[in-house]
Parts: C-alpha cells; structure tokens; sequence
C-alpha cells in the first residue's frame, strides 16, 4: 500500500470552527477512559495502545497507560522497561493501597505507565472482589486520558473492563479471521452487558440467557431480542435499546495493505449495526510498515522511533482525526496532523 493513501471521507473530522478561529476551551472536564481490546491475538492492540498514549501526551494531555492484559503483560517492553520495579501485581497483593502508587514515568511528564502483572499465578483469573476494585481504582486515576491495553478472548473480566467505557476501542486487522473475532467480542460486549443491566430482574435475565443459548446462536439478530423482551416487559425493552444506543464503541483497522480492506471495513460496520444493533465508529487505519517492527526491536513506540513513517502518520490522524482529539496546547489544529511528526522528532530527543 502506497505511502500516498489518503485517510478515507467518511472518517474526516475537520474541525467545527472555521479555519481562522482557534478554539480556546482546552478543559478536559472529565477523565476519558478508552479499554483497548482485540477480539484475537495478533492484531496489534499493545502496538496501537502505547503509540496512541504516546500522541496523546505530546498534544498536552495527561495520560496514563494501563497494560491491562492479565495473562501475558508486555507493554512495558515498548518503552524499554524490561522488569518493572512495581506493577499490577503489585497493587493486587497489597504491597501498595492504590494504583496510583504503582505508577511509572516516562521520559514525558505527561505520560505514566501501570505495568501488569503476569508474574502472578492466577493473574488471569481474578476473583469477582479483585475484578471489581481494579476497576475501581482504574476509574479514579488522575488523568485527562487513560488507555487500557486489554487481552485477548472474551473472558469476563476482559469484557468487564471493556465495559468501563460506551466507547472502548476494538482493533482489527482485514483478515477474515481477524474480523469474526471482533464481531465475536463486540456480541459478547453487548450481551455481557445486557445481562448486567438486568442482573437482579430475573425473568428478563433468564429471557436474554435463553435467546442467547438458542435463537441468538441461529440468526444473531439483537432486534429480535429486543421485540422480545419489549413483549414481555416494554419498560425492560425501552432500558435495552437506550442501553445499545449508547453503547458506541470504536474501531481501528491495522496493518491495511490496500484501499480494499478499507471497503471491507465498512462492510463489517454495517454488519454489527444490522446484527446487533450496535453502532461501532470506524476512526481510521494504520497501514502495515516494516518500522512498526524496528520500533519493537528497539523497545520503542514507533511514533518516536519513526516520527515521519507512514505509521506514524497514520496514528496521528487516527488520534486527531478519526478521535477527534484537539491540540491541547494550540500548536496546530487537526487538518495540520502531519505536523504533529515534528513535535514527535523533538520528544524522540529525550527518549
């Protein structure tokens, strides 16, 4: 794929102002939350994680990076922390009282690591108390954004995480196998979260786990449950479609090596919204670069390593573009990303 493919229209988000107007509200009111999950192994999430809290920090944010992959921990290694002095092993074993503690700098002030903790036996299997006060510390981090690198499968504390934010991030790559897996992870998404909603409403529960087990494995359409549980309970029908209404969670394409896979993308967005009711928002592409590769050798994110790489300008449009996410500090405003490289040059310096 050609270092000249444009990003597509449809994910354009130029800004709202006109083009000699500089918006001056940089206040993030609240702290953004963004779980980042793959469906399958492979996909690049740790990949996409670590250069997007790195792009984050550089436009002025406070961020902090949780690896959140609790069987096989390794975003650490991109930024060169080969045995993290404290981690998530360590707020789980109560050595330390908050996460906050477990807290790891970087080379930019801005930006912080939590390193995981797979040294742990059992890591991956948290029990339902563990589960639930990581999840509560995550949510009290002080920061503008934190990002949550997630494992891959659909286990439940996977899922439960991801469901900290309506708009968690799900990255693919254009291979087919690649794509079932997502969609398999985004139904599991919204029935993980259809069950909670009505956990303590036992009948609508049962109804939900039934046409999951049966007619939800044959057609797959949620439209189908929802007319259900509308038929038997209309005010438990009404919270489930405002459920999924709000429920929008993003998608990023990896490793794009033509503008076919792009179309194929588009496809697979028509297919959740047909099939579960759920409107996912394509933010962009990454196109496959052999200096994503030399980044990881180099134990770097490649926004450093090869500030002016085809990834690397890929990522700061997806940050800026497709995320919609402002130059804090006013150096350029979203259609000028690719100057975003420079600022990336420079910070390099110090990494």
């Amino acid at each position: 794929m050609s270092a000249q493919l444009e990003i597509e229209p449809e994910i354009k988000r130029a800004a709202a102002a006109p083009a000699n107007v500089i918006v001056l509200d940089t206040k993030v009111p609240d702290t953004i939350i963004w779980p980042v999950a793959g469906g399958k192994g492979g996909t690049g999430k740790s990949t996409l994680t670590a250069n997007l809290g790195v792009g984050l920090s550089l436009l002025g944010y406070k961020v902090i990076i949780v690896d959140g992959d609790l069987g096989g921990a390794d975003l650490h290694l991109f930024f060169d922390q080969v045995s993290p002095p404290r981690s998530l092993s360590t707020f789980l074993t109560r050595e330390v009282g908050t996460l906050q503690d477990v807290l790891l700098p970087t080379p930019n002030e801005n930006l912080r690591l939590i390193c995981g903790g797979s040294e742990l036996v059992g890591m991956a299997n948290l029990s339902h108390a563990a589960k639930t006060k990581l999840i509560r510390h995550i949510q009290s981090l002080d920061a503008d954004f934190v990002l949550v690198d997630l494992g891959a499968g659909s286990a439940y504390n996977t899922l439960d995480i991801f469901a900290l934010s309506n708009e968690g991030i799900i990255v693919t790559t254009p291979e087919p196998q690649a794509r079932v897996d997502a969609y398999g992870f985004l139904k599991n998404t919204v029935y993980r979260k259809l069950k909670r909603l009505f956990g303590r409403n036992e009948p609508i529960a049962d109804l939900i786990a039934l046409f999951a087990r049966e007619a939800g494995r044959k057609s797959g359409r949620m439209e189908d449950l929802l007319e259900r549980l509308s038929a038997v309970d209309p005010l438990a029908g009404q919270e489930a479609r405002a459920m999924l209404a709000a429920y929008r969670p993003k998608l990023i394409l990896n490793r794009v090596r033509s503008k076919r896979h792009i179309d194929e993308v588009h496809r697979f967005v028509q297919l959740v919204r047909q099939y579960l009711s759920t409107e996912v928002e394509y933010v962009g592409y990454v196109r496959n670069d052999d200096k994503i590769l030399d980044a990881c050798e180099r134990r770097r994110p490649v926004v450093l390593n090869a500030p002016k790489s085809a990834a690397a300008i890929d990522l700061y449009s997806v940050l800026m573009n497709g995320l919609g996410v402002s130059d804090r500090l006013h150096r350029f405003d979203a259609r000028h990303c690719r100057k975003l490289a420079q600022v990336a040059k420079a910070e390099a310096k110090f990494w």
